[in-house]
């Protein structure tokens, strides 16, 4: 049935998928921010993180990127771009599989109404002979991307999506130990966003914040499930936690007056100094 799925691929990808932009942080005692972008109609991607990444501008210029500087130099596979997106945004699976169909090694529709896809997530010309295909699971009649496997074993990590109210699928299950949760969702996106000036400042931003989010888990901080740091009782009994009411009221009048203080100190010692 991989005839039936590859000619099925154009119903499942919407017409109409303008640009999008995605964003996950790790909560709790973690850090880490990524972005991914996909506009169809231009071709133009991106994906950034505090320690920088790459992008492909609207006007068809590739660039990377890190903290310090950016390097405008050529062109890269859009195979390789799109399967190093899709985790984020799931309809750059069935876009490349389109784009790319000798990527799909067969197709089975189940009786639930579910595709499942065997493709290699690699360039076909760089996969070795006996390397296992991954599994995608795609629902029939919407192309929701649902879960994405490695076939090597049944206990292989899995990428897991919800799309229950949203346009695009939630990740609420990833490959690794830490959990991340979607921040913002633009599927309307401006192309402004994908210029290279601007990911090297959205690159920039995350590594302040990260930064700043690491100085104060090592404080003895952590964020709870609204995003307010608090005390980690656990470790750090005695921090003051940064949002208690009490410190946010009185925070900068204790500032204020203990500054006034400092300095009506060194007036008194320059004025005694002087009348000795």
């Amino acid at each position: 049935m991989r005839d039936e799925f590859l000619g099925a691929l154009d119903q499942l990808i919407p017409e109409q998928l303008d640009a999008i932009i995605v964003t996950y942080e790790a909560p709790g005692r973690s850090a880490g921010i990524s972005t991914a972008g996909y506009d169809a109609a231009s071709g133009a991607w991106f994906s950034a993180r505090q320690n920088g990444y790459a992008g492909m501008a609207p006007d068809g210029r590739y660039f990377r990127t890190d903290v310090d500087a950016m390097e405008l130099d050529g062109s890269q596979s859009v195979y390789a771009v799109l399967m190093g997106i899709a985790e984020e945004i799931p309809w750059c699976y069935l876009i490349s599989m389109r784009s790319y169909p000798e990527m799909v090694v067969g197709a089975e529709l189940d009786s639930d109404g579910i595709w499942n896809v065997l493709y290699h997530a690699i360039e076909p010309a760089r996969v070795e002979e006996g390397r296992a295909p991954w599994l995608l699971r795609i629902d029939a009649e919407t192309g929701h991307v649902l879960s994405n496997r490695w076939t090597v074993s049944d206990e292989s990590p899995v990428v897991e999506y919800d799309w229950t109210g949203t346009t695009l699928g939630l990740r609420v299950k990833s490959r690794n130990s830490v959990t991340r949760v979607r921040t913002l969702l633009d599927d309307h996106a401006d192309l402004s966003e994908f210029e290279p000036e601007r990911v090297l400042q959205r690159t920039k931003e995350y590594r302040i914040k990260v930064d700043q989010k690491l100085n104060a888990l090592s404080s003895g901080y952590i964020q709870d499930d609204e995003g307010e740091w608090v005390i980690d009782e656990e470790n750090q009994p005695h921090v003051h936690p940064f949002n208690d009411p009490m410190t946010r009221r009185f925070r900068m009048p204790l500032l204020v007056g203990g500054g006034l203080v400092f300095l009506i100190g060194v007036a008194q010692l320059i004025r005694k100094g002087r009348s000795q």
